[in-house]
């Protein structure tokens, strides 16, 4: 199991007079994506401004915020600690960075079809051991075996698909091949985001 990190975030609010405490919470949310830690930050700052605003007013009032601020800071950070390394283990979490990574490539492999089929078609997307390995398949130039790796693709579909597309030199769009094979609505869904048409 990964080691957890350190909340180095935290030590902002163990600066002294605790005014930077909202520095800290800002990194932290950031760094887990949890917004609601923005609001904590604004918070702090909030009492941060009241305390510079009190000691034109009320001295004493204004240690008082202050104390309690700083307090508050320290012992809000401890408390959030835990969780905060939990999840950053849970993000920085080797399957997760792949399954991310996947997603990623196959995004992209997708604009670049899109915007540039040239490139797509050099880089090979879409095919086998090409940019965007196991993620995207080329209708237009992937092999049988390729294409029946595609979820309600069979063997027999796979040859017909190949078939059709030398007939009518390749597909535009995912549904011209469903219109093309007359496939059922549910199968053209189940390919969806599976596929790249590039040009032959």
């Amino acid at each position: 199991m990964r080691k957890e990190p350190f909340p180095w975030w935290a030590l902002w609010s163990a600066v002294p007079l605790g005014w930077t405490a909202w520095i800290g919470f800002i990194q932290g949310g950031r760094r887990i994506g949890r917004r609601s830690w923005f609001a904590i930050a604004a918070a702090y700052l909030a009492l941060t401004v009241v305390e510079f605003v009190l000691i034109e007013i009320d001295e004493d009032a204004a240690g008082f915020v202050l104390i309690f601020g700083y307090l508050a800071g320290i012992g809000h950070s401890l408390a959030l600690a835990p969780g905060w390394r939990r999840r950053v283990a849970l993000l920085e979490d080797p399957a997760l960075l792949g399954a991310r990574s996947a997603v990623e490539r196959r995004t992209f492999a997708h604009e670049l079809a899109r915007e540039d089929p040239d490139l797509a078609r050099a880089a090979e997307i879409g095919r086998r051991g090409g940019f965007d390995e196991g993620g995207l398949v080329d209708a237009n130039h992937a092999s049988v075996e390729e294409l029946a790796d595609l979820p309600e693709v069979t063997a027999a579909l796979a040859r017909e698909i190949v078939d059709a597309r030398e007939t009518c030199d390749g597909f535009s769009s995912l549904e011209d091949l469903g219109m093309t094979l007359n496939l059922p609505g549910d199968v053209v869904e189940d390919l969806r985001g599976r596929l790249v048409f590039l040009p032959r």
